[in-house]
């Protein structure tokens, strides 16, 4: 039968139609598996690299692309080698990378032994085609056609299905008010408010942050609900402390089906805007707790957080993670990395925190704000211009690893430090706001739309013996930059120093738009503080909390002396002036924050410590009894 196809021409396209039919059929079942085990080992959530639903059409045209490679340089080493016995070969290579792909995949066993396995069914399985080849080929022949079939219907499918769904949300919302702002709430992942220089830092890090500060409301000590993303994100769009969210890590998740976490049952703020005849949408940088995938996608029509970039669709396929978990992890000096840059491959090199290097695995690739900002765009000039749009905007840049992209002209400051890469992280999103804001207002969009600004958590760029965030809650760790801006609307130049929680922009957007919001959201909204000075004197201090978590990152490891949520939960309340932070097993720290911004100096010990530790615990515990009541 070898002979039958032992012409180059014949060859050549016997060989690229069983590669075709190998790529998409292990393509197919790939993309189910990593779906269905991402769910599987879910307690390693944070460990891996995430995929949705267009992982189903996404893995089978990377390895149709990559399989008919491969047919092609078996065709070609048949040309160099007349006596190789290339179809039998190519079984046997794709045969091999099929096993190996759908054993990796369940995150279950060794690579050696996915190897082992792999070859030893790579061997059987050709040595069994050597005496059916006539039937294999036959039958790779008729039904390759419908195997195209099945992936083509399958983008169709999803994507399109995608797109009907959408419109059909669209045309189900209600009339909005007539002059109903567009809103968007700008989430800058891990930025602590005292890097800014609206907030007094020595560096020209944000002037057009500062320029919006100026001609908004500023909050001098805003306080995020916790200090890591998942939590703090549930809290920012159901304005619900952790306490009544319970939100705190990420849970088991159904294998099948959509099951994705209920945000706590809570309305979200997104579900009251669509209430409103708001169209809505979320943009996310943050895939890994930020995301569709975590019950984020509730009060969202649209929802764009994986698959930005044709970079990113491949490190999400197995191939593609283990291109990037054996290549990418290495210095920029290797040859891989140097040939693709050479190339002009950079987006592929611009590595992200999503993912496990640090446990053996890869690392997705980054999304910058420049995509984020294009998504958002591009949403926005594809929506009815008659109806407002609420959107939220999770731009990731200021996230480790920290610095802009590698060709982004470097910031006047000293470069080497830390705080140096931290700082430049803040100046590329600055500026990429500020083209943001340039695009809505050539759209004649930016005097029409509420913006607000503000943070999931901070950072401890070393403070406390602390290098990332998510361990204490610090002051360094929970205090976030909160603007509001919306001219006409939000006197300008305020400063509020009356420190509130970020949980209250949905009640404060909604007393905005001219709803009260009170039947949905707890709290009174922050724009009382600049409507009504005198409500400062009787505000609720801002609470913060942070379950028990084992994992942490290997630079934060050694801070052994320091109490942190390895070892128990912790919760903290922010007054004018002090900070206590309560362990669940270590006891409490108090700290006056007014004169001891960095929190050097624990006055717990101190029989005035002592006594508004006490008093402030009591304040806590009336704050979560106040908020368990029916508003």
């Amino acid at each position: 039968m070898e002979a039958k196809y032992s012409t180059p021409h014949s060859s050549l396209g016997l060989l690229l139609r069983v590669a075709l039919w190998f790529g998409i059929v292990t393509g197919l079942t790939e993309g189910a598996g990593l779906l269905i085990f991402q769910r599987i080992n879910w307690a390693q959530w944070g460990r891996i690299i995430h995929v949705s639903q267009e992982i189903l059409w996404i893995s089978p045209l990377v390895d149709m692309l990559f399989f008919l490679l491969v047919a092609l340089l078996a065709s070609l080493l048949a040309r160099l080698v007349p006596r190789l016995p290339a179809v039998r070969t190519l079984v046997f290579l794709l045969t091999f990378l099929s096993v190996y792909d759908w054993l990796t995949l369940t995150g279950r066993l060794y690579r050696s032994a996915d190897l082992v396995l792999a070859l030893g069914v790579a061997v059987a399985f050709t040595r069994w085609f050597g005496t059916h080849q006539d039937a294999a080929l036959r039958f790779w022949k008729r039904s390759t056609p419908w195997v195209v079939v099945a992936l083509a219907l399958t983008i169709v499918g999803i994507q399109g299905g995608q797109w009907l769904q959408e419109r059909r949300a669209l045309a189900k919302l209600p009339s909005p008010a007539s002059g109903s702002p567009n809103v968007l709430v700008i989430v800058v992942d891990t930025l602590r408010a005292d890097h800014l220089s609206a907030y007094g830092y020595a560096r020209p890090t944000s002037p057009n942050l500062d320029r919006m500060a100026q001609q908004g409301a500023l909050f001098e000590n805003a306080i995020s609900t916790c200090s890591w993303s998942y939590p703090s994100h549930v809290s920012l769009l159901t304005g619900r402390y952790q306490f009544e969210h319970g939100m705190d890590k990420v849970g088991p998740m159904p294998v099948f089906g959509s099951g994705a976490p209920s945000l706590g049952g809570y309305p979200t703020l997104g579900e009251a805007l669509e209430q409103r005849g708001y169209r809505t949408g979320a943009f996310s940088a943050n895939r890994t707790y930020f995301s569709r995938s975590l019950g984020f996608g509730r009060g969202f029509t649209h929802f764009e957080d994986y698959f930005h970039s044709p970079a990113d669709m491949f490190v999400r396929t197995l191939f593609g993670k283990e291109f990037a978990r054996i290549y990418l992890v290495r210095s920029d000096k290797s040859k891989v990395k140097r040939l693709l840059r050479f190339l002009g491959i950079e987006s592929l090199l611009d590595t992200d925190a999503e993912g496990s290097a640090s446990f053996g695995g890869g690392q997705a690739v980054r999304k910058r704000a420049a995509a984020v900002s294009q998504e958002v765009l591009g949403w926005i000039d594809d929506g009815p211009p008659q109806r407002p749009f609420f959107a939220v905007l999770n731009y990731f840049d200021v996230h480790f690893p920290y610095g802009g992209p590698r060709l982004y002209p470097r910031s006047g400051w000293p470069r080497g430090g830390v705080v140096d890469e931290y700082d430049d992280s803040v100046k590329y999103l600055d500026d990429s706001l500020a083209q943001l804001m340039a695009e809505l207002d050539k759209r004649g969009l930016s005097q029409a739309t509420l913006l607000v600004i503000t943070s999931d958590h901070g950072e401890s760029l070393g403070q406390h013996g602390l290098a990332f965030h998510g361990e204490a809650l610090y002051r360094e760790q929970i205090h976030v930059p909160l603007i509001f801006w919306y001219p006409g609307h939000v006197p300008a130049g305020i400063r509020l120093p009356t420190p509130v929680s970020n949980a209250a922009i949905p009640r404060t957007i909604m007393d905005l738009l001219g709803g009260n919001g009170q039947d949905i959201f707890p709290g009174p909204p922050l724009s009382a503080l600049w409507n009504s000075p005198q409500s400062a004197s009787n505000w609720p201090d801002p609470l913060s909390e942070l379950a028990q978590n084992k994992y942490t990152a290997k630079q934060d490891r050694a801070a052994g002396s320091i109490p942190t949520a390895t070892t128990g939960s912790m919760q903290s309340l922010v007054t004018a002036q002090q900070q206590l932070i309560v362990h669940e097993k270590l006891g409490s720290q108090l700290y006056d924050w007014a004169h001891d911004p960095g929190e050097t100096n624990n006055l717990i010990n101190t029989p005035e410590g002592q006594a508004a530790a006490a008093n402030l615990q009591s304040q806590m515990r009336r704050l979560k009894a106040s908020r368990r009541q029916p508003q």
